[in-house]
């Protein structure tokens, strides 16, 4: 998936506290839950795609961020106690537009990519010594 209109419009959200993954970064997930589980298995028959993005409090049903990252499911385990253990590719930054009601145990949105078209240039996210000056000057 190297263009950005190419990734779907509606994709399903596995919100994750303090965790973030970012564009062109690879990270594992241990999934256990069902619901997960479900939305890993319906991911692995369609586009191997999800998103993650922060929860923005601790209810049942947490309010989330407006902000995710989608990525690529591009390793797939699963272990003898039924869990499974992948590894996500970050592919692009999202805004989410809308949450999409559904009979899914998982939640789905409406996802915009175009304010973070960059994020699928390859190198653009290298970032320099300078760069990181710049970001924490002010902190």
């Amino acid at each position: 998936m190297k263009k950005i209109e190419n990734l779907p419009k509606k994709i399903s959200v596995f919100p994750l506290s303090n965790f973030i993954i970012f564009p062109n970064t690879s990270v594992p997930l241990n999934i256990f839950e069902p619901r997960y589980i479900k939305m890993i298995d319906d991911s692995m028959k369609a586009n191997r795609i999800i998103g993650v993005v922060q929860p923005r409090n601790k209810k049942e049903i947490p309010e989330l961020y407006s902000t995710g990252c989608v990525g690529r499911i591009t390793n797939f385990n699963e272990t003898d106690d039924g869990r499974y253990l992948i590894i996500i590719r970050g592919i692009s930054r999202f805004k989410i537009l809308s949450e999409i009601n559904n009979d899914k145990p998982y939640r789905e949105c409406e996802v915009n990519f175009d304010q973070y078209s960059k994020d699928m240039i390859e190198n653009y996210n290298e970032v320099k010594f300078s760069d990181l000056e710049l970001i924490f000057k002010n902190l």
